[in-house]
């Protein structure tokens, strides 16, 4: 596992048209971490995970990916560096089996490369394999999550970025799908995760960055807050006894 920063963030600022949403994001992400980014609704949490993957207007700053600024690339050369996306909700295609949604999955690789990858997340996910004739919109929300993660996965990402997988989703469900990412995490797979259960979250995680307004105002280890302390940063953007945030 990689230990040196592999993801550099600095001063980034971006948002969607004339909206600003990202403030000066500061983030160093070293390789083969799991990193839970975390904060209230509309800190700019979903919009840093766009960013990254090029689906937002950079007003400025840099991200830097093993030393090349890839800020402002489109989304198909990101994939292209290393960096796949899960977006939030259902994206997959729901009229077509779970087969046919990795092959759609696959459009930038060669032809003589898709088998081989599809084999490859087979292997991943057992129970994709059982599914493959499968009509994905006839999964349940769990599994098609996991063919979500399969299909990001299935171009053989250094990073994997992960929007709100738990959404609408069974505790049981939201167990197996944590699981799968713990699983790719310790085979090596940089993950960075937001998440709205934030109890499970920290559960997982090796570190939480908390962002709000735009501006990551922790960054530490799990076990170094509490929830109460967590809930505080959330609405007031600093602890307790604290003149300002935590940076």
């Amino acid at each position: 596992m990689e230990a040196k920063t592999n993801l550099l963030v600095r001063d980034l600022r971006a948002g969607y048209g004339n909206l600003d949403i990202l403030n000066g994001v500061d983030l160093d992400v070293p390789g083969g971490q799991f990193v839970a980014l975390m904060g209230p609704n509309g800190a700019g949490k979903s919009t840093l995970l766009k960013t990254l993957y090029g689906m937002t207007s950079i007003k400025g700053g840099n991200i830097d990916w093993r030393g090349k600024n890839i800020a402002g690339q489109k989304s198909r050369a990101i994939l292209g560096e290393g960096i796949s996306f899960v977006p939030q909700g259902r994206c997959n295609f729901p009229v077509m089996s779970v087969d046919e949604n990795l092959q759609m999955a696959a459009y930038t690789l060669r032809d003589a490369k898709v088998k081989a990858d599809r084999d490859y997340v087979y292997d991943l996910f057992p129970i994709l394999k059982k599914r493959r004739a499968t009509l994905a919109g006839n999964m349940s929300g769990g599994e098609q999550q996991l063919l979500e993660v399969a299909m990001a996965v299935l171009q053989r990402p250094k990073v994997l970025l992960v929007d709100e997988p738990s959404v609408g989703l069974s505790p049981a469900a939201i167990g197996i799908v944590f699981d799968e990412l713990l699983r790719l995490h310790a085979d090596g797979m940089t993950i960075l995760l937001v998440e709205q259960n934030t109890k499970k979250a920290m559960e997982v995680a090796q570190r939480a960055v908390i962002l709000r307004l735009g501006q990551v105002i922790w960054d530490g280890l799990p076990k170094d807050i509490t929830h109460d302390e967590l809930g505080e940063l959330f609405l007031t953007g600093k602890m307790r006894g604290e003149a300002d945030a935590v940076h």
